[in-house]
């Protein structure tokens, strides 16, 4: 569980139904390519392929086919971009040396084809044909980035100044390309230490930009991202600024220092995803065809200029004609400006994040019940069963506050997707991340059989309807589920399923301050020196600091409580979750969603990594609506995309179909989109999304029928 994983992207055949499902053992992305019949995985060099990739096999087949739409790349041998196939389209193509790259799956997934072919792209998936039986090369990479190197740092603030500017070391191209997540790479970790020591080997160029700021914590931290994105250097500062192609541009704007920071981070992202349609990835875009409307930019010429001078001629650009097709931001971070937290700056720079600097003195508990009407009377008006006590019992006798209450507190609203927390005190409605935590996305290996595994519990006999949560996860097909439901676990029993592999772990019952309740006594999770578990959901009163303890013995993250949980909105919460789960939602996200549906929603909160997830989006990505409006026979929706792990900031979507004719960005923000309801049921049919109808959340199949 803990061990640094070493296993290469692998090929697993199946007999039924007959194909070659793909497995990366670091990162946990899967993907099924079905065949007619069966198939044998002839291993061969990775060169076989001319792009980078960790694994590679020959297959013979006349007909390959994927389980869902996706978008196909279909290239030459230089790797240059001859057509693009998504829904709706079908290509043929003459003899030759062709690679055909797929989107929106999990993985880097490549075929070389020597002669002829065709796709289809026309049904609910995409089917190549190969008009005489011939050997296929199936190439993949892990979206897995590993830090090439270790960086150790003093606490002294221009020692860590000069091992931040080493960041831009993991950049894999100054181009605009870098806005795509696999050509960023993951900057080196930085370690404190008694001296300064920069591993030989790294960047020698001069850096692109130049960042400088004054000696203090709150200004050096927050200057991370941008100066890794930047290929810049940090460097003390009277004034904040930015030193690009001969300018000096100001840092401290009129919304101060930090807001500014991220602007400018989103501003020239933006840009350069925009910008970058004119090299490798030459597509339709959305936010290309808007800018295009708004400016006069001359996208050509801005892609084979310098980074610094592109970033000059961006800076340019005013940040109000940019923002309309900003896409939503990934993460931001709350880091107490303090030396001992500078290492979780490699992770957070990496996400992209946005990072602001709460000082300790600006952080104010916060009372966790719920105080209002309709939460009084769901207390009031009967007896209540709580996921804690050992009886059911009503709001006047739970006079008592949890242990944790006098650290929790609600942490300023952020404009992104996820909302972390590094510091003293637990952050309601964001996620508590350490260090730990952070290195263990790094060192997590899922189950080795290539199946998802699932333990769900049910320690509380009264609480039975929350079991049915077995029925969510692995109603997927093409994806492998080992679900299994233990009920009334002794101390024993639970001790040995949490120590066991197993990639998510959902609980049912109670937890009191003795531990979980189990059929013999409690079991306190800080009793496990390790677990199995990779992410987590403990839906019972208080499990923060359980909870906790998984994820200090080894779990990636998980869910949890902050205060008392009625079993109804347990019950209610526990079948949402893992609904979200199931389609694809980080813990994270899913469990901002629960902000959308339910009113005690702000006493779940995340703790270890928010990112992790437990399986694939059929749709690439994860993305949730909002039904505004049904008019005859027209839907007005408000559509929002959301990360994962391995699909993230700068990523395309490709939507296959009407009425969107060009490509997005993953996490982009569409408003006001309108579709017909046929389209709409077009577009239910290539995965289940969440949508908020009526201030309710409901599902899009289950919607299909009704509109």
């Amino acid at each position: 569980m803990t061990a640094v994983p070493s296993s290469e992207p692998r090929f697993e055949t199946l007999q039924t139904p007959p194909g070659v499902h793909l497995v990366d053992p670091i990162d946990g992305g899967r993907f099924t390519l079905l065949t007619a019949e069966p198939v044998e995985c002839t291993p061969c060099s990775s060169d076989a392929l001319p792009i980078p990739v960790d694994s590679a096999v020959s297959v013979d087949v006349d007909v390959v086919r994927t389980p869902y739409l996706v978008g196909v790349w279909i290239r030459d041998a230089e790797f240059d971009l001859v057509a693009q196939c998504t829904g709706g389209d079908e290509a043929a193509f003459d003899p030759g040396s062709y690679v055909v790259e797929f989107s929106s799956v999990q993985l880097k997934l490549y075929l070389g084809i020597e002669g002829a072919f065709s796709v289809d792209a026309t049904g609910d998936y995409v089917e190549l044909s190969f008009p005489e039986a011939t050997e296929v090369i199936v190439g993949i990479r892990s979206y897995h980035e590993q830090p090439a190197r270790t960086i150790t740092t003093t606490d002294d603030i221009d020692d860590v100044m000069t091992a931040l500017s080493q960041f831009r070391a993991a950049l894999k191209t100054t181009s605009p390309e870098r806005s795509f997540p696999t050509l960023r790479g993951h900057p080196p970790v930085l370690k404190r230490g008694e001296e300064l020591s920069v591993p030989s080997g790294f960047v020698d160029r001069e850096p692109s930009v130049s960042i400088e700021v004054p000696d203090r914590w709150d200004r050096v931290i927050p200057a991370a991202p941008l100066a890794y994105y930047l290929d810049a250097d940090i460097q003390p500062g009277a004034r904040p600024r930015l030193v690009a192609d001969g300018r000096s541009i100001p840092l401290d704007g009129p919304d101060g220092f930090e807001q500014h920071v991220a602007r400018i981070l989103r501003h020239v992202f933006t840009l350069d995803c925009v910008t970058r349609t004119e090299g490798l990835y030459n597509v339709d875009l959305r936010e290309r065809s808007i800018l295009e409307e708004r400016t006069t930019l001359d996208f050509e010429a801005l892609y084979n200029q310098s980074l610094a001078e592109r970033t000059g001629a961006y800076l340019d650009v005013p940040f109000e004609v940019v923002e309309p097709v900003s896409p939503e931001w990934k993460l931001t971070a709350d880091v107490q400006p303090e030396a001992e937290n500078v290492p979780v700056l490699s992770f957070l720079a990496a996400d992209l994040a946005e990072i602001r600097c709460p000082r300790r003195g600006n952080i104010t508990p916060r009372v966790l019940e719920d105080t209002s009407p309709d939460v009084e009377s769901l207390f009031r008006d009967e007896p209540v069963l709580l996921r804690g006590p050992s009886t059911a019992v009503r709001s006047e006798s739970t006079t008592s506050r949890p242990s944790v209450e006098e650290r929790v507190f609600r942490p300023e609203p952020a404009d992104s997707l996820m909302q972390t927390f590094v510091g003293d005190g637990i952050p309601m409605g964001a996620t508590k991340m350490t260090l730990d935590a952070f290195k263990r996305r790094l060192e997590y290996e899922p189950t080795e059989s290539g199946r998802i595994s699932v333990d769900v519990v049910n320690n509380e006999d009264a609480m039975s309807d929350e079991s049915v949560v077995s029925n969510v996860y692995g109603a997927r097909d093409w994806i492998d589920f080992d679900v299994t439901i233990h009920e009334e676990l002794t101390q024993a029993e639970l001790a040995d399923v949490l120590q066991e592999e197993t990639d998510f772990f959902h609980y049912i019952g109670h937890v009191e301050d003795e531990g979980f309740r189990c059929a013999d006594g409690h079991l306190d999770a800080r009793s496990l020196s390790d677990v199995g578990v990779g992410a987590f959901l403990l839906n019972a009163c208080n499990s923060y600091a359980q909870g906790r303890e998984l994820v200090d013995a080894g779990a990636l993250g998980g869910i949890v409580t902050l205060a008392n949980i009625p079993n109804p909105t347990a019950t209610s919460v526990g079948k949402t979750l893992a609904r979200l789960l199931d389609s694809g939602f980080s813990l994270s996200t899913a469990r901002t969603l629960l902000e959308e549906d339910e009113q005690l929603a702000s006493r779940y909160m995340v703790v270890g990594d928010g990112h992790a997830n437990i399986v694939e989006s059929q749709m690439g990505a994860p993305l949730h609506m909002e039904l505004k409006s049904i008019e005859s026979d027209m839907l007005d929706l408000d559509i929002q995309g959301y990360p994962i792990s391995d699909i993230s900031n700068g990523s395309l979507r490709d939507w296959h179909f009407s009425p969107f004719e060009a490509n997005c960005l993953v996490m982009a923000s569409l408003e006001n989109v309108e579709m017909t309801s046929e389209e709409f049921n077009r577009l239910c049919e290539n995965g289940d999304f969440p949508v908020l109808y009526e201030e309710q959340l409901v599902w899009s199949k289950e919607m299909q029928s009704e509109i």
